[in-house]
């Protein structure tokens, strides 16, 4: 499915070509490695246009949606992204997330080069049949436990670092490294060497050691998460609602991607710069508790997000009836429906029990709360959905020499 054009109504996650999915794709196939996905259109990408003579260097920047990332360019204060994009051959160009626009979600996308509906991870809450549980999928810990199952019960497919590894290309991920060694990082990395760092300045110092140490070219994934951090806390920085949090991260931001850059340059690396998804801004004044009627009706506790729930045991009828959700929802659908429609990227086989009977997707600056033992709290932004915001993201390549 292509992206549509207007602001409003859905945005489709477009996996026939121009999605995140198909960034890993292009990665596998720039080291003429076979992917379970299409690489990108070649009018977004050449054919090999993610080699490079140094190797691949892929840049991650959490929830920098396409319209903060532009919000931010008409400012003077990004100087070395802007400079970035003029040396892009194609320039700034957009593409879509996945469904869901969620980071457990399109981390596992990125690393498998697979939709959610082969990887597995369809959501960031999820009802698992084989644990019976309502599981988090960020700590994978099942609702009121602290200990996390093995990631062996989450994989489905190989990593691209497991693919990259068969045919003895190297990889190493550089991440925060807080979340080595956890079971979603163990789940992402499958077959990649980490280098945890402790600041965003020593990205660009854990990059410049694996290149001096690499004997041939190899893969670099790199991964920031504080502009999501910052967007859920302050709202993400748009041109009609700002955000001078998230604005002051992105000079931040900014002068690690043009430290990253020299090395890329220097290196011979081929640069692609993404986001996993985009950010909505919200309004915490209309955050709507799911009701006791309704939570009365549900076989389970919902699974989703708060922006995307899945409902088990109620219909798309008994859901437009709710009125405690009068106004605050931008689509309720059957599950089988969305499904069939493309959402998830395929049919989901042996997944459906993960997302229950209807999806309910939440108007604009609405989330929905419920309280799975710890309380309930707004956001100022979030994602999920499929509006616009939520689910169209930057790319950026510069080709290495």
């Amino acid at each position: 499915m292509r992206i549509p054009d207007a602001d409003t109504g859905l945005v489709m996650p477009d996996y026939d070509g121009g999605s995140i999915v198909n960034v890993a794709a292009s990665i596998l196939d720039a080291f003429g490695v076979a992917s379970p996905s299409r690489p990108l259109r070649p009018e977004l990408l050449p054919i090999d246009g993610l080699a490079g003579a140094g190797g691949t260097v892929l840049l991650v920047l959490d929830a920098l949606g396409s319209a903060q990332l532009e919000a931010a360019l008409r400012t003077d204060r990004v100087p070395h992204l802007t400079r970035l994009i003029a040396a892009a051959p194609r320039g700034l160009q957009r593409i879509t997330s996945i469904f869901p626009s969620t980071t457990t979600a399109a981390l596992n996308s990125l690393a498998t080069a697979c939709p959610p509906s082969l990887h597995g991870v369809l959501g960031h809450m999820l009802w698992f049949e084989e644990i019976g549980a309502v599981l988090n999928m960020l700590t994978l810990c099942p609702i009121g436990a602290s200990q996390p199952i093995h990631e062996d019960v989450v994989r489905r497919v190989p990593t691209i670092y497991q693919r990259l590894a068969a045919a003895h290309v190297p990889s190493t991920l550089i991440t925060d490294a807080a979340y080595e060694g956890t079971p979603f990082t163990n789940l992402l990395a499958e077959g990649a060497r980490i280098a945890g760092y402790c600041g965003l300045s020593q990205i660009h110092y854990q990059l410049e050691l694996a290149l001096q140490a690499a004997r041939k070219p190899g893969f670099y994934s790199l991964y920031w998460p504080l502009i999501d951090t910052l967007s859920h806390h302050h709202g993400p920085d748009h041109a009609a609602t700002p955000s001078a949090a998230c604005l002051a991260e992105m000079e931040f931001v900014d002068l690690m991607v043009g430290k990253v850059a020299d090395l890329c340059r220097r290196f011979g690396c081929t640069l692609a710069v993404i986001a996993d998804h985009g950010q909505v801004r919200l309004q915490p004044e209309r955050a709507v508790e799911l009701g006791p009627e309704l939570c009365a009706s549900l076989q389970r506790p919902p699974a989703g997000a708060r922006r995307a729930p899945y409902l088990t045991g109620v219909d798309v009828t008994r859901v437009q009836a709710e009125p405690g959700l009068a106004g605050a929802v931008q689509l309720a659908i059957a599950t089988d429906d969305a499904i069939d429609a493309g959402w998830f990227g395929g049919p989901c086989e042996g997944l459906t029990s993960r997302l229950g009977d209807t999806i309910v997707l939440a108007a604009e600056g609405v989330q929905f709360l419920y309280d799975y033992g710890r309380g309930t709290f707004a956001q100022s932004g979030s994602h999920s959905g499929m509006t616009n915001r939520e689910m169209h993201v930057p790319l950026i390549v510069v080709p290495g020499n």
